[in-house]
């Protein structure tokens, strides 16, 4: 059984089964291979959108896939489209430290029944004598991911040969940086079937 994903006009089949734990500083590759692609083939690398990060993505693509013994060409027989997506973290800020809590009611300013509650000591959230245990504290329940797709069809026919995702946390790194890590990957990669495969993004 397979899942159809369709995302940023780029088709995806997850294999289905379980999928691996994103480790830290480690990013996964997924392939999948319809037909055979020639070696040295002339191949045209073109972004879904000519974004500035995407230009840079582009010439990296070209690099690495000249690297690999294809040509690259404006007008080759097989086009390599990729773009890029993020899937924003969820984050939990835990509840800041009160110190003073001051009330009021009655009278036209509100301030005949005035109260002041000093928060003296708190275990968990902090109070006037201590810092609490998390007070302030910011926890990543689910980080952000990135992934890059990428797809090469035959430009006659608009048959698909090969399509490749790869996807990695967003650690240390900014999106850029982390896409442009995944890029060789995957040109290193093209015309395989590869599932889950682990690469470090260091």
């Amino acid at each position: 059984m397979r899942r159809l994903l369709i995302g940023l006009g780029l088709v995806s089949l997850s294999l289905c089964g379980p999928v691996a734990a994103q480790e830290p500083n480690q990013g996964l590759l997924n392939a999948v291979s319809y037909d055979r692609i020639p070696a040295g083939v002339a191949v045209t690398v073109s972004p879904l959108d000519n974004s500035d990060d995407n230009l840079i993505l582009q010439q990296r693509f070209e690099t690495e896939l000249r690297a690999h013994g294809y040509t690259v060409s404006t007008d080759g027989p097989l086009v390599l489209t990729f773009g890029t997506r993020d899937t924003v973290g969820a984050y939990l800020d835990r509840n800041p430290r009160h110190v003073l809590e001051l009330s009021g009611g009655g009278g036209r300013g509100g301030g005949e029944d005035a109260r002041a509650r000093v928060n003296v000591f708190d275990s968990s959230g902090g109070g006037l004598v201590n810092p609490g245990s998390g007070s302030g504290d910011t926890t990543i329940v689910t980080p952000t991911q990135y992934r890059l797709d990428a797809t090469i069809d035959e430009r006659a026919s608009g048959r698909r040969l090969w399509q490749g995702w790869a996807t990695a946390n967003l650690e240390q790194s900014d999106g850029l940086a982390l896409t442009t890590i995944m890029v060789p990957v995957i040109a290193q990669h093209v015309g395989q079937t590869v599932r889950q495969k682990p690469f470090p993004i260091q």
